[in-house]
Protein backbone atom coordinates (compact mmCIF):
# COMPACT_ATOMS: atom_id res chain seq x y z
CA UNK A 1 0.00 0.00 0.00
CA UNK A 2 1.73 3.07 -1.16
CA UNK A 3 1.19 6.59 0.62
CA UNK A 4 0.26 8.96 -2.72
CA UNK A 5 -0.20 12.03 -0.19
CA UNK A 6 3.24 12.62 0.77
CA UNK A 7 2.16 12.86 4.49
CA UNK A 8 3.23 10.77 7.32
CA UNK A 9 1.19 7.72 8.12
CA UNK A 10 -0.10 7.70 11.81
CA UNK A 11 -1.44 4.11 13.25
CA UNK A 12 -3.32 4.01 16.06
CA UNK A 13 -4.13 1.07 18.30
CA UNK A 14 -6.41 0.71 21.22
CA UNK A 15 -8.05 -1.64 24.08
CA UNK A 16 -11.79 -2.78 23.20
CA UNK A 17 -12.87 -3.09 26.77
CA UNK A 18 -15.39 -0.26 27.34
CA UNK A 19 -15.35 3.03 25.17
CA UNK A 20 -12.89 5.23 27.02
CA UNK A 21 -9.37 4.20 24.93
CA UNK A 22 -11.69 4.73 21.69
CA UNK A 23 -13.55 8.51 22.60
CA UNK A 24 -9.98 9.62 23.47
CA UNK A 25 -8.70 8.44 19.78
CA UNK A 26 -11.35 9.83 18.31
CA UNK A 27 -11.25 13.25 19.97
CA UNK A 28 -7.28 13.26 18.85
CA UNK A 29 -8.21 12.41 15.14
CA UNK A 30 -10.18 15.37 14.73
CA UNK A 31 -7.69 16.78 14.85
CA UNK A 32 -4.66 14.74 13.80
CA UNK A 33 -6.41 13.88 10.67
CA UNK A 34 -5.77 17.11 9.02
CA UNK A 35 -1.51 16.56 9.10
CA UNK A 36 -1.54 12.86 8.77
CA UNK A 37 -2.77 9.68 6.95
CA UNK A 38 -4.32 7.84 9.77
CA UNK A 39 -4.88 3.66 9.94
CA UNK A 40 -6.92 2.48 12.62
CA UNK A 41 -5.74 -1.12 14.13
CA UNK A 42 -8.92 -1.89 16.48
CA UNK A 43 -10.68 -3.85 18.13
CA UNK A 44 -14.37 -5.18 16.82
CA UNK A 45 -16.04 -4.11 19.73
CA UNK A 46 -15.34 -0.49 19.08
CA UNK A 47 -15.31 -0.41 15.29
CA UNK A 48 -18.92 0.94 15.07
CA UNK A 49 -18.63 3.54 17.65
CA UNK A 50 -15.22 4.53 15.72
CA UNK A 51 -17.31 4.51 12.46
CA UNK A 52 -19.84 6.85 13.72
CA UNK A 53 -18.00 9.62 14.91
CA UNK A 54 -15.36 9.23 11.99
CA UNK A 55 -17.05 7.98 8.98
CA UNK A 56 -15.32 5.91 6.47
CA UNK A 57 -11.47 5.55 8.11
CA UNK A 58 -9.50 2.65 7.55
CA UNK A 59 -9.29 0.05 9.90
CA UNK A 60 -7.42 -3.26 10.75
CA UNK A 61 -9.37 -5.41 13.08
CA UNK A 62 -7.11 -7.34 15.85
CA UNK A 63 -7.56 -9.19 18.74
CA UNK A 64 -8.57 -7.33 22.27
CA UNK A 65 -8.55 -9.22 25.74
CA UNK A 66 -11.07 -8.26 27.40
CA UNK A 67 -12.85 -8.74 30.93
CA UNK A 68 -15.99 -11.08 31.84
CA UNK A 69 -18.33 -8.63 34.22
CA UNK A 70 -20.42 -10.08 36.97
CA UNK A 71 -22.56 -8.29 39.83
CA UNK A 72 -20.58 -4.86 39.16
CA UNK A 73 -17.42 -7.04 39.19
CA UNK A 74 -14.36 -9.17 37.25
CA UNK A 75 -14.37 -12.71 37.51
CA UNK A 76 -11.16 -13.43 37.02
CA UNK A 77 -11.51 -17.27 36.30
CA UNK A 78 -13.76 -16.89 33.33
CA UNK A 79 -11.42 -13.79 32.25
CA UNK A 80 -8.44 -15.69 32.34
CA UNK A 81 -10.23 -18.86 30.67
CA UNK A 82 -11.46 -16.15 28.03
CA UNK A 83 -7.96 -14.90 27.40
CA UNK A 84 -5.94 -18.04 27.36
CA UNK A 85 -6.17 -18.25 23.43
CA UNK A 86 -4.88 -14.85 22.85
CA UNK A 87 -2.02 -15.86 25.00
CA UNK A 88 -1.02 -19.41 23.08
CA UNK A 89 -1.52 -17.49 20.12
CA UNK A 90 0.60 -14.39 20.71
CA UNK A 91 3.39 -14.62 18.39
CA UNK A 92 1.18 -15.69 15.35
CA UNK A 93 -0.94 -12.78 16.39
CA UNK A 94 2.09 -10.08 16.38
CA UNK A 95 3.52 -12.23 12.84
CA UNK A 96 0.39 -11.48 11.43
CA UNK A 97 0.13 -7.85 12.29
CA UNK A 98 3.53 -7.12 11.51
CA UNK A 99 2.76 -7.81 7.88
CA UNK A 100 -0.14 -5.22 7.61
CA UNK A 101 2.28 -2.68 9.49
CA UNK A 102 4.44 -3.42 6.38
CA UNK A 103 1.90 -3.78 3.80
CA UNK A 104 0.36 -0.59 5.22
CA UNK A 105 4.02 1.51 5.25
CA UNK A 106 3.03 2.98 8.81
CA UNK A 107 5.47 5.31 10.18
CA UNK A 108 4.71 6.00 13.55
CA UNK A 109 1.87 4.42 16.25
CA UNK A 110 0.12 5.72 18.78
CA UNK A 111 -0.55 2.70 21.02
CA UNK A 112 -3.42 3.37 23.66
CA UNK A 113 -3.68 0.37 25.85
CA UNK A 114 -2.65 -2.83 23.39
CA UNK A 115 -0.15 -5.62 23.58
CA UNK A 116 -0.53 -6.92 19.78
CA UNK A 117 0.09 -3.96 17.56
CA UNK A 118 3.08 -2.28 19.92
CA UNK A 119 4.76 -5.21 19.88
CA UNK A 120 4.45 -5.89 16.31
CA UNK A 121 5.93 -1.95 15.89
CA UNK A 122 8.52 -2.62 17.96
CA UNK A 123 9.40 -5.71 16.45
CA UNK A 124 9.85 -3.03 13.13
CA UNK A 125 11.34 -0.63 14.17
CA UNK A 126 8.40 1.31 13.84
CA UNK A 127 8.71 4.57 16.64
CA UNK A 128 5.98 3.65 19.51
CA UNK A 129 4.35 6.42 21.58
CA UNK A 130 2.61 4.67 24.64
CA UNK A 131 -0.86 7.38 25.39
CA UNK A 132 -3.27 5.73 27.63
CA UNK A 133 -4.68 5.96 31.27
CA UNK A 134 -4.83 2.48 32.50
CA UNK A 135 -1.15 2.54 32.06
CA UNK A 136 -0.91 4.91 34.96
CA UNK A 137 -1.16 1.99 37.53
CA UNK A 138 2.68 1.27 36.74
CA UNK A 139 2.71 4.64 39.05
CA UNK A 140 1.27 2.37 42.04
CA UNK A 141 2.13 0.19 44.53
CA UNK A 142 -0.60 -1.95 45.25
CA UNK A 143 -0.70 -4.05 48.23
CA UNK A 144 -3.95 -6.03 47.42
CA UNK A 145 -3.78 -9.66 44.80
CA UNK A 146 -6.20 -7.63 42.46
CA UNK A 147 -4.04 -4.40 42.64
CA UNK A 148 -1.00 -6.54 42.18
CA UNK A 149 -2.67 -8.27 38.80
CA UNK A 150 -3.75 -5.21 37.73
CA UNK A 151 -0.39 -3.02 37.77
CA UNK A 152 1.49 -6.67 36.59
CA UNK A 153 -1.15 -6.27 33.35
CA UNK A 154 -0.21 -2.80 33.04
CA UNK A 155 3.00 -3.22 32.74
CA UNK A 156 2.43 -5.84 29.68
CA UNK A 157 -0.34 -3.12 28.27
CA UNK A 158 2.40 -0.89 28.35
CA UNK A 159 5.85 -2.03 26.77
CA UNK A 160 9.22 0.27 26.27
CA UNK A 161 8.58 2.64 23.94
CA UNK A 162 10.19 5.92 22.32
CA UNK A 163 7.64 8.17 24.55
CA UNK A 164 5.16 7.16 27.51
CA UNK A 165 2.73 9.67 28.16
CA UNK A 166 0.05 8.81 30.85
CA UNK A 167 -3.15 10.94 30.19
CA UNK A 168 -5.42 11.44 33.44
CA UNK A 169 -7.14 13.61 35.45
CA UNK A 170 -4.30 12.52 38.47
CA UNK A 171 -0.63 12.44 38.32
CA UNK A 172 -0.55 11.97 34.59
CA UNK A 173 2.24 13.50 31.96
CA UNK A 174 -1.17 15.29 29.86
CA UNK A 175 -4.30 15.66 31.44
CA UNK A 176 -7.44 14.27 29.79
CA UNK A 177 -8.62 13.97 26.56
CA UNK A 178 -11.89 15.55 26.13
CA UNK A 179 -14.61 14.51 23.43
CA UNK A 180 -15.67 17.37 20.76
CA UNK A 181 -19.73 16.82 21.64
CA UNK A 182 -18.42 17.25 25.37
CA UNK A 183 -16.22 20.09 24.83
CA UNK A 184 -19.03 21.81 22.62
CA UNK A 185 -21.37 21.95 26.00
CA UNK A 186 -22.80 24.75 28.31
CA UNK A 187 -22.65 23.27 31.54
CA UNK A 188 -25.83 24.21 33.58
CA UNK A 189 -26.94 23.59 37.19
CA UNK A 190 -30.17 21.78 36.35
CA UNK A 191 -32.26 19.90 39.09
CA UNK A 192 -31.28 15.80 37.91
CA UNK A 193 -28.72 13.66 38.95
CA UNK A 194 -27.24 11.82 36.12
CA UNK A 195 -26.91 7.95 36.67
CA UNK A 196 -24.68 5.61 34.57
CA UNK A 197 -24.96 2.07 34.98
CA UNK A 198 -23.67 -0.89 33.67
CA UNK A 199 -25.83 -4.38 33.25
CA UNK A 200 -24.50 -6.70 35.79
CA UNK A 201 -24.78 -3.83 38.03
CA UNK A 202 -28.11 -1.62 37.15
CA UNK A 203 -30.67 -3.46 39.29
CA UNK A 204 -29.00 -3.16 42.38
CA UNK A 205 -28.34 0.66 41.74
CA UNK A 206 -31.67 1.61 40.36
CA UNK A 207 -33.29 -0.18 43.95
CA UNK A 208 -30.98 2.57 45.67
CA UNK A 209 -32.09 5.47 43.94
CA UNK A 210 -35.86 4.69 44.84
CA UNK A 211 -35.08 5.27 48.11
CA UNK A 212 -35.12 8.96 46.98
CA UNK A 213 -38.28 9.94 45.57
CA UNK A 214 -37.58 13.77 46.07
CA UNK A 215 -34.82 13.38 43.49
CA UNK A 216 -35.11 13.12 39.65
CA UNK A 217 -32.43 10.68 37.37
CA UNK A 218 -31.86 10.25 34.20
CA UNK A 219 -30.52 7.12 33.69
CA UNK A 220 -27.94 5.81 31.07
CA UNK A 221 -27.84 4.40 28.80
CA UNK A 222 -31.32 5.13 28.05
CA UNK A 223 -34.01 5.54 25.32
CA UNK A 224 -33.97 9.26 24.33
CA UNK A 225 -31.16 10.03 26.41
CA UNK A 226 -28.36 12.43 24.90
CA UNK A 227 -25.62 11.73 27.22
CA UNK A 228 -23.34 14.67 26.23
CA UNK A 229 -26.29 16.98 26.86
CA UNK A 230 -27.97 15.23 30.11
CA UNK A 231 -23.97 15.55 31.41
CA UNK A 232 -23.67 18.80 30.74
CA UNK A 233 -26.94 20.03 32.76
CA UNK A 234 -27.33 17.53 35.60
CA UNK A 235 -26.34 18.62 38.75
CA UNK A 236 -24.07 15.48 39.49
CA UNK A 237 -23.39 12.14 38.37
CA UNK A 238 -23.85 8.72 39.65
CA UNK A 239 -21.54 6.41 37.87
CA UNK A 240 -18.87 3.67 37.92
CA UNK A 241 -15.37 5.15 38.25
CA UNK A 242 -14.33 4.76 34.71
CA UNK A 243 -11.31 7.38 33.74
CA UNK A 244 -13.30 8.98 30.66
CA UNK A 245 -16.50 9.78 32.12
CA UNK A 246 -14.90 10.82 35.55
CA UNK A 247 -12.87 13.51 33.73
CA UNK A 248 -15.59 14.29 31.19
CA UNK A 249 -17.82 15.24 34.37
CA UNK A 250 -15.19 17.13 36.43
CA UNK A 251 -14.53 19.32 32.52
CA UNK A 252 -18.41 20.63 33.45
CA UNK A 253 -17.88 21.00 36.40
CA UNK A 254 -20.01 18.21 38.00
CA UNK A 255 -19.49 16.31 41.47
CA UNK A 256 -19.22 12.50 40.82
CA UNK A 257 -20.20 9.59 43.24
CA UNK A 258 -18.18 6.63 41.49
CA UNK A 259 -18.60 3.31 42.28
CA UNK A 260 -15.79 1.26 41.32
CA UNK A 261 -16.44 -2.44 39.96
CA UNK A 262 -15.30 -4.87 42.02
CA UNK A 263 -11.68 -5.91 41.57
CA UNK A 264 -11.07 -3.82 38.82
CA UNK A 265 -8.29 -1.88 40.79
CA UNK A 266 -7.62 0.99 38.34
CA UNK A 267 -11.34 2.06 39.00
CA UNK A 268 -10.26 1.54 42.65
CA UNK A 269 -7.65 4.18 41.98
CA UNK A 270 -9.68 6.87 39.93
CA UNK A 271 -12.54 6.78 42.93
CA UNK A 272 -9.47 7.32 45.43
CA UNK A 273 -8.13 10.11 43.17
CA UNK A 274 -11.52 11.74 42.51
CA UNK A 275 -12.07 12.17 46.42
CA UNK A 276 -8.52 13.38 47.13
CA UNK A 277 -9.34 15.81 44.34
CA UNK A 278 -12.06 17.22 46.48
CA UNK A 279 -14.52 16.98 43.44
CA UNK A 280 -16.52 13.88 44.31
CA UNK A 281 -16.67 10.37 46.33
CA UNK A 282 -15.63 6.99 46.40
CA UNK A 283 -18.84 4.91 46.53
CA UNK A 284 -19.08 1.60 47.60
CA UNK A 285 -22.14 -0.56 45.86
CA UNK A 286 -22.57 -2.57 49.07
CA UNK A 287 -23.38 0.28 50.74
CA UNK A 288 -24.95 2.46 47.64
CA UNK A 289 -28.04 3.97 49.37
CA UNK A 290 -26.06 5.28 52.29
CA UNK A 291 -23.44 6.10 50.28
CA UNK A 292 -26.00 8.41 47.83
CA UNK A 293 -27.58 10.01 50.98
CA UNK A 294 -24.27 11.23 51.69
CA UNK A 295 -23.62 12.38 48.01
CA UNK A 296 -26.60 14.67 48.22
CA UNK A 297 -25.88 16.47 51.55
CA UNK A 298 -22.43 17.58 50.10
CA UNK A 299 -23.76 18.37 46.59
CA UNK A 300 -23.67 22.25 47.12
CA UNK A 301 -20.44 22.01 48.95
CA UNK A 302 -18.31 20.31 46.45
CA UNK A 303 -15.29 21.12 45.47
CA UNK A 304 -13.44 20.65 48.23
CA UNK A 305 -9.52 21.87 48.60
CA UNK A 306 -7.48 19.32 46.65
CA UNK A 307 -4.93 16.90 48.51
CA UNK A 308 -1.69 19.21 47.98
CA UNK A 309 0.67 16.21 47.50
CA UNK A 310 -1.07 14.97 43.79
CA UNK A 311 -1.37 16.87 40.91
CA UNK A 312 -4.80 17.24 39.28
CA UNK A 313 -5.89 18.46 36.04
CA UNK A 314 -10.09 19.34 35.67
CA UNK A 315 -9.00 20.65 32.09
CA UNK A 316 -9.54 20.02 28.42
CA UNK A 317 -5.50 18.84 27.77
CA UNK A 318 -6.00 17.92 23.69
CA UNK A 319 -4.11 20.76 22.69
CA UNK A 320 -1.38 19.61 24.58
CA UNK A 321 -1.55 15.84 23.70
CA UNK A 322 -1.50 16.77 20.04
CA UNK A 323 1.74 18.83 20.52
CA UNK A 324 2.94 15.42 22.39
CA UNK A 325 2.36 13.35 19.42
CA UNK A 326 3.50 15.68 16.71
CA UNK A 327 6.72 16.07 18.64
CA UNK A 328 6.94 12.39 18.79
CA UNK A 329 6.22 11.97 14.62
CA UNK A 330 8.92 14.87 14.14
CA UNK A 331 11.70 13.73 16.43
CA UNK A 332 11.34 9.77 15.74
CA UNK A 333 11.08 10.13 11.48
CA UNK A 334 12.16 13.04 10.22
CA UNK A 335 15.39 13.90 12.53
CA UNK A 336 17.85 11.23 12.60
CA UNK A 337 18.86 10.39 15.57
CA UNK A 338 15.39 8.94 16.68
CA UNK A 339 15.08 8.53 20.89
CA UNK A 340 16.07 5.35 22.24
CA UNK A 341 12.90 2.81 23.36
CA UNK A 342 12.03 3.65 26.91
CA UNK A 343 10.78 0.76 29.76
CA UNK A 344 8.97 3.42 32.31
CA UNK A 345 9.28 1.84 35.79
CA UNK A 346 8.58 2.27 38.97
CA UNK A 347 11.28 4.27 39.97
CA UNK A 348 10.55 6.94 36.85
CA UNK A 349 7.30 7.43 39.19
CA UNK A 350 8.87 7.31 42.84
CA UNK A 351 11.34 10.22 41.36
CA UNK A 352 8.41 12.39 40.02
CA UNK A 353 6.49 12.15 43.42
CA UNK A 354 9.40 13.09 45.03
CA UNK A 355 10.02 16.18 42.28
CA UNK A 356 6.29 17.16 43.53
CA UNK A 357 6.79 16.90 46.73
CA UNK A 358 9.84 19.00 46.84
CA UNK A 359 8.05 21.12 44.35
CA UNK A 360 5.23 21.81 47.59
CA UNK A 361 7.27 22.13 49.97
CA UNK A 362 9.47 25.00 48.13
CA UNK A 363 6.28 26.90 47.60
CA UNK A 364 5.31 26.43 50.96
CA UNK A 365 8.48 28.13 52.06
CA UNK A 366 7.78 30.88 49.51
CA UNK A 367 4.75 31.66 50.67
CA UNK A 368 5.41 31.70 54.57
Amino acid sequence: MKNRTGRKRLAFSCAGEGFGHIARIVALSEYLKKEYDIIYFIPRTVKEFLQQHLGGVEIIIVPSFHFVLENHGIDYVKTAAGNIPYIFRFRKIVSVIRSQLSSCRIDALVCDFEPFVSRAALSLGIPLMNFSHPGILIKTLPLTPAGIISRLVARFMTPGAQVTAFCSFYNGEAGPVIRNEIRMQKPTAGNYFLVYTKHDSRRKMIKALKKFPEYQFKIYPGAGVDFAEALAGCRGVIAPAGHQLISEALYLGKPVLAFPQKGQYEQTVNARMLQKAGRGMYGRLRYAEQDIKKFFTLIDAFPFPPDPFERFCFTDDTPHVIALIHRFVFENTVLTNGAPVHTYTYIDAFLEKMALIQERLNSDRTSA
